[in-house]
């Protein structure tokens, strides 16, 4: 099966520190299919329809599948016309509002690379479960609000510096409501390249359930672009037929579609 990569940003239109061109190049060489989903949302590169139309029509020149990664939390309504100029549009949580207060994950994402050793978000989160409760709250309202094809990167949240292994650090009944939250509205959730999300136990219940999935690299660098190891693990490890994959009907090989 060749993969669909679903999530990949570029310089031209968000957050990417390489071109349309460079994305194309990475993906012959891992030997997948592009699919683009610049930054979308309030305050975001993509934050309006008129700005979407421009991007769906930028991407038209490219054989490339046209996404979206909407700011949950942030996000804004898609006019159904514009929806349709795109593939999919993906949902992913990067901040939230908790107890009246932004918590930006911009402090975890350091974190995670490396940086800011002492990170600490127990000092803003006193509440974990109010705070997951919070988390679903939000996957429910714009998922019910909108068409979202697929969860992103669905477990960078500031669990992650509770604890080392992951299964520690997320409660197993946030993990059953969330893939029951995917069930109900038909949202795959993404095997992250870059986040090495989900883990085990999740997977576990989401496979179980008849979640669908997909892939990305999350590139943001030619580097880590379209580079699918860990979800390709991912699916041996758990016997993931293609019909649990997303991908499109379109043929992106043929620029004119």
């Amino acid at each position: 099966m060749t993969y669909l990569d679903c999530h990949n940003h570029t310089a031209e239109w968000s957050d990417g520190r390489q071109s349309i061109e460079q994305i194309l190049e990475r993906a012959k060489e891992e030997g997948v299919r592009v699919g683009l989903s610049d930054h979308t949302g309030m305050g975001e590169y993509l934050n309006s329809n008129d700005r979407l139309l421009a991007y769906a029509d930028y991407l038209s020149q490219y054989p490339v599948a046209r996404g979206l990664e909407m700011d949950l939390g942030r996000g804004f309504l898609v006019d159904p016309m514009v929806r349709k100029k795109f593939d999919y549009m993906i949902g992913s949580i990067h901040g939230l509002e908790f107890n009246g207060v932004r918590l930006g994950f911009a402090p975890l994402i350091k974190y995670l690379k490396g940086g800011l050793p002492d990170y600490n978000p127990g000092a803003q989160i006193k509440d974990w479960d109010a705070f997951f409760n919070t988390h679903l709250d939000i996957l429910n309202k714009e998922f019910g609000e909108q068409e979202y094809s697929i969860l992103g990167h669905c477990t960078m949240l500031p669990a992650l510096a509770r604890a080392k292994n992951p299964e520690e650090a997320f409660p197993e009944w946030w993990e059953e409501k969330l893939v029951t939250t995917l069930l109900l509205f038909n949202v795959c959730m993404e095997i992250s390249n870059r986040w090495l999300t989900p883990y085990d136990r999740l997977m576990r219940k989401a496979v179980d359930a008849g979640v669908r999935f997909s892939v990305g690299s999350d590139g943001h660098e030619p580097a880590k672009t379209c580079n699918l190891d860990f979800p390709k693990k991912m699916i041996e490890k758990f016997g993931l037929k293609p019909d649990r994959i997303f991908d499109i009907k379109r043929n992106i090989e043929n620029k004119s579609n």
